[in-house]
C-alpha cells in the first residue's frame, strides 16, 4: 500500500515538502494514513480531536498520544465539548477544521490530510445522486480541496477499506471502531453495509471506477466553473440577455449556481430553471424571490441578484386561479391536497369573500380565534418566533379585511369551523433552495 499511495501522490502532483497536519481520529483509516505518510518520509503532525461523546474517547486519546510518541512526532489535541446550541455535526466539523487551520499556522504549513478512501467515495457519490446536487457534488470527494490558503489532501482515495484493514494488521497498528458505524440508523451506513458489498461482488474494481468517475466529473466542473467565473467577472456579476442566452445550457446553469453561491443562497433545480426561463423572456421587469430576502430581478436585458427590502405595506390580491409569491412563500388554490410537505387551510369556496389579500404583518393586527380575539404579535411572541422574523410572516385576509390565517401559527375561528365542510384548499409552499 505504501507504493500505491506514493504513486498516487506523484500522479496528482502531491509531492509535498511541508509538514502535513494529519486528522487522526484513531480509526483504522486515519491511523493507516498517518503511518503511510510517516513511512514515506513526510513530516507529519498527529492532530486528534476528543469529542467526549463516547466512553472510549479517553482510551482513544491515550492511544493516539502513545502512537505519536512511538513515532517521535508531534501530538496535538483538541478537547471538544458540545454545548448543545447548534447542530452537532456542523458545529464539530467547524471546530475540527478551525483546529487544523490553527495547527497549519503553528507548523508553518497549509497542508491538511484526511483519511477518506474509495469506499467513502462510493457512498458519497451514491448519496449525492439520491439527494440531488450539481456536477461538482455528483463527483463526490475531491482528491484535493484548495481554497487558496489551505489545501486538504486525501491520499487514501486510491485504496479501499479492505486494503486499509490488511495494512493495519500487517503493521500491527492499534485502531478503534466506532460502534455507531455498525448501525443502520443513517443512510450512509445503510449504503455501506448493504449496497457497497453488492457492488464489489459484481465488480471487484468498482472503487477504482468510482474514483475515475469522480476525477472526470471534477475536471469537467473545474473547466465549466472557470468559464462561469470569467463571464460574471466580465459582466460585473450580472446576466446580460443577449450574451447569456447564446451560451451552452451547462454553462448557463453553472453561472446561475455561482451567482447564488456568491450570496450564500442555497439552490435547487427549480430555482435555476426559473431563472433560466426569466432570462429567455427579455420584456419588462420580472422577479423571483430567493431565500434570505434576496431576489433575482431581470430588468429588461439585465438580470442580477439583490437584497429585497421587506415592505410591511405590500399586499397582493388573490383570486381562485392566482398564484402569489411573497418572500420565500408561494400561495395557490387547489381542490385536492395531499402534499405533506406544505401547509394549507381548508375553506368553503361559496362563502369565501374574494379577493383575498396576502401581506406581511402590520402593527395592530389581530385574529378572531375560537377562544376570542388575539393580537398577532402576541401569538408570534408566544410561539417564540424571533423578533427579526416576525415582519416576514405572511398574513392572509378575506375580502372583508378579516385575517383568516397567520401562516403556520394561527387559523381564525372562521377557518376552523370550515375544516369539515370546506371544498377548496389554500396552500402555502415554502421554496427550499437546497443543493
Amino acid at each position: 500500500m505504501d507504493n500505491i499511495i506514493a504513486s498516487f501522490l506523484k500522479e496528482n502532483n502531491l509531492i509535498i515538502d511541508k509538514p502535513i497536519i494529519v486528522a487522526c481520529s484513531g480509526g483504522a483509516d486515519s491511523v493507516c494514513l498517518l503511518y503511510v505518510l510517516y513511512k514515506l518520509g513526510y513530516k507529519v503532525i498527529l492532530a486528534h480531536v476528543n469529542h467526549h461523546k463516547r466512553i472510549e474517547s479517553e482510551t482513544e486519546e491515550d492511544a493516539m498520544r502513545n502512537f505519536a510518541n512511538e513515532l517521535n512526532i508531534p501530538f496535538e489535541l483538541l478537547e471538544y465539548h458540545y454545548d448543545g446550541m447548534d447542530n452537532f455535526h456542523n458545529d464539530s466539523h467547524n471546530a475540527r477544521y478551525n483546529f487544523f487551520r490553527g495547527l497549519c499556522k503553528k507548523y508553518d504549513t497549509n497542508i491538511i490530510a484526511t483519511a477518506h478512501h474509495q469506499d467513502d467515495q462510493i457512498e458519497t457519490v451514491l448519496m449525492k445522486i439520491m439527494e440531488g446536487s450539481n456536477l461538482y457534488g455528483y463527483g463526490g470527494i475531491a482528491i484535493v480541496n484548495d481554497d487558496g490558503e489551505y489545501k486538504i489532501i486525501r491520499p487514501l482515495l486510491c485504496v479501499d477499506k479492505d486494503e486499509i484493514y490488511s495494512y493495519a494488521k500487517k503493521n500491527n497498528l492499534i485502531y478503534f471502531e466506532d460502534k455507531s458505524n455498525h448501525e443502520d440508523d443513517f443512510l450512509r451506513n445503510r449504503i455501506r453495509h448493504h449496497v457497497v458489498p453488492l457492488l464489489k461482488k459484481e465488480s471487484p474494481s468498482v472503487g477504482e471506477k468510482f474514483e475515475e468517475y469522480s476525477i472526470q466529473a471534477h475536471e469537467a466542473f473545474q473547466f465549466i466553473r472557470s468559464l462561469s467565473k470569467a463571464y460574471l467577472k466580465e459582466n460585473k456579476d450580472s446576466l446580460i440577455v443577449d450574451s447569456f442566452n447564446k451560451l451552452d445550457i451547462a454553462l448557463k446553469k453553472d453561472i446561475i449556481a455561482l451567482m447564488l453561491e456568491k450570496y450564500n443562497i442555497r439552490k435547487n433545480k427549480e430555482i435555476v430553471l426559473n431563472i433560466l426561463s426569466l432570462m429567455e423572456d427579455n420584456h419588462g421587469t420580472k422577479t423571483i424571490h430567493l431565500e434570505g430576502d434576496y431576489v433575482f430581478s431581470r430588468i429588461y436585458t439585465i438580470g442580477k441578484i439583490k437584497k429585497e427590502v421587506v415592505n410591511s405595506d405590500i399586499s397582493y390580491k388573490m383570486n381562485k386561479d392566482d398564484i402569489i409569491m411573497i418572500g420565500k412563500y408561494k400561495f395557490y388554490f387547489t381542490n385536492s391536497h395531499n402534499n405533506i410537505c406544505t401547509k394549507s387551510i381548508k375553506l368553503c369556496y361559496n362563502v369565501l369573500e374574494f379577493p383575498l389579500s396576502i401581506r406581511y404583518k402590520k402593527k395592530g393586527d389581530s385574529i378572531n380565534l375560537a377562544v376570542g380575539t388575539k393580537k398577532v404579535s402576541r401569538i408570534l411572541i408566544d410561539k417564540k418566533v424571533p423578533k427579526e422574523d416576525r415582519l416576514s410572516i405572511p398574513i392572509i385576509e378575506n375580502g372583508n379585511g378579516e385575517i383568516l390565517w397567520v401562516y403556520d401559527y394561527a387559523k381564525s375561528d372562521f377557518v376552523s369551523k370550515q375544516k369539515n365542510s370546506g371544498d377548496i384548499y389554500l396552500v402555502c409552499e415554502v421554496l427550499n433552495h437546497d443543493e
